[in-house]
């Protein structure tokens, strides 16, 4: 493990590391651990990757790079039997077991307890600034932060740790609030039915939305192809999606495929793919 005194974390980004890091929660008696991930969404490259793991043990930060490190002690890592504090789990959960084919377990999401105070703002920045007086900072600036890239830079780093540092303060605050409205039982009940239906199928955000649900059946079936034909190419070139073909255009050509003549490319998009899109879409 790397100490980064400066900055106040232990870097973890080697095999050995993230076992002796282990060993220490072992050795340690660690039995929770508040826990956050930063991921890639197809916003600089293709799919979906997991790439840095934020954990504070009430004491310690520490990040680990499952870019650097092995699938196979990530998974290990994932899969220990220590209870893990999140927040909004449901998508990092949805991430781990398409990437690593972990049901991830033993998560404490805290967004239960804002759902069970009826807040009406349930995001993690406004439920940190309601019960703790906490103003997130470095939000805008690392919204689109390509979480890719190495090395990170240092202020990443500060920003990601940022949400794991208070989650053991939040759920105190929350609980007692909790307790104080009585509404254990019903924090209870939630906890209860929290689960994650790991078997239902993902359907993409696309096809939920009112103008594809508008269109008649005939153009969802041309959108879907079309859909498919930009997912393989973006696929190929490690390219999200939207660089290959911008959402937008997808529902103009689902009614009119000859347009695919008229639109304009962005500059990652190289003439080949240009030539093979057309050729495809036309061929619809």
């Amino acid at each position: 493990m790397e100490k980064n005194t400066r900055d106040g974390f232990t870097l973890i980004n080697t095999d050995a590391a993230l076992a002796r890091f282990l060993g220490y929660l072992r050795t340690e008696g660690i039995t929770e651990i508040a826990m956050d991930f930063e991921g890639e969404f197809n916003l600089h490259v293709y799919g979906e990757k997991l790439c840095l793991i934020q954990v504070f043990d009430k004491k310690n930060c520490f990040i680990i790079d499952p870019l650097s490190v092995s699938d196979g002690e990530i998974r290990r890592f994932l899969e220990t039997k220590i209870i893990k504090y999140m927040y909004g789990a449901e998508s990092d959960i949805s991430l781990v077991y398409k990437q690593y084919g972990i049901k991830l377990s033993r998560v404490y999401d805290q967004q239960l307890l804002a759902e069970t105070l009826n807040y009406e703002k349930k995001g993690l920045d406004a439920v940190l600034e309601r019960g703790l007086g906490i103003v997130s900072q470095g939000k805008k600036k690392f919204q689109m932060y390509n979480w890719t890239l190495r090395p990170v830079k240092p202020e990443a780093m500060a920003y990601a740790l940022q949400d794991v540092l208070h989650l053991f303060d939040l759920n105190t605050v929350l609980t007692e609030e909790i307790i104080k409205t009585g509404r254990y039982n019903d924090l209870i009940r939630r906890l209860v039915e929290f689960s994650f239906d790991f078997d239902k199928k993902r359907v993409p955000g696309i096809f939920k939305q009112r103008n594809y649900l508008d269109l008649p059946k005939d153009q969802q079936r041309t959108l879907q192809k079309i859909f498919d034909i930009r997912e393989d190419l973006a696929r190929e070139h490690n390219l999200p999606p939207n660089a290959v073909l911008d959402k937008n255009e997808l529902f103009l050509l689902a009614k009119d495929p000859q347009r695919i003549r008229q639109v304009r490319f962005g500059k990652r998009v190289t003439e080949r793919m240009r030539k093979v899109l057309t050729e495809k879409i036309l061929a619809l």
